[in-house]
């Protein structure tokens, strides 16, 4: 199956639910892969002591009173959706000596059930962080959550977002761009790479393969 995905799509295994024994046996099966990535916390914890030697992503909803728990365990945090939550994550990271990369979280389908930023937000949340000289984070790149509508459909947001995406590198990374444009899970990955994207987050489709 990963030899469908072009060499410059990287693969963030979504691990949620899975045991130890099951992601080392998946890692083992796939060198390929050099991330792993989990949404709640407490999954982190053990996982992620366990396979050091991946980067390590956060990709869950993440609430303020969770930052100092889910800091010192990531080294990505893919799912930021306001600029105070940046700032948070800015703080607790430098109290833990640490540089966490991030990335903006975008609710491209507009879909009342998903997190993220407005589309509209985006150029706001980036010029803020660009102003506040932020030391413990680095924006890079955006990520969206396909919305549960027809393939045809998730093809028009994945191909908004990254013109979107395009958008903001142009106006405000032009000489070092964002590198990550993180879009499509296990049921429109395909898709997704087909529009852009430069990661994809697979979790079933990677372990029933």
């Amino acid at each position: 199956m990963l030899a469908t995905i072009p060499l410059n799509v990287e693969i963030c295994a979504v691990t949620k639910g899975k045991t130890i024994d099951e992601v080392a046996f998946l890692l083992e099966k796939y060198p390929k892969i050099k991330a792993i990535a989990e949404n709640r916390w407490p999954d982190c914890v053990a996982k992620f002591e366990q396979f050091k030697n991946y980067q390590k992503h956060f990709i869950g909803h993440l609430q303020s009173n969770k930052v100092r728990k889910v800091v010192p365990l990531v080294d990505v945090i893919q799912s930021v959706d306001s600029f105070a939550l940046l700032e948070k994550i800015n703080e607790v990271a430098l109290s833990f000596d640490k540089k966490i990369a991030v990335m903006l979280q975008v609710n491209i389908a507009k879909d009342d059930a998903k997190e993220g930023l407005a589309p509209l937000e985006v150029a706001k949340i980036v010029e803020q962080y660009l102003q506040a000289g932020l030391k413990n984070v680095r924006l890079v790149g955006l990520m969206t959550i396909g919305a549960q509508v027809e393939m045809q459909q998730r093809a028009i947001y994945f191909a908004e977002f990254k013109n979107l995406f395009d958008q903001i590198n142009k106006r405000y990374f032009a000489e070092a761009p964002l590198p990550y444009l993180s879009m499509g899970m296990s049921e429109d990955y395909e898709v997704a790479i087909a529009a852009g994207a430069t990661m994809v987050r697979l979790g079933r489709v990677l372990f029933e393969s």
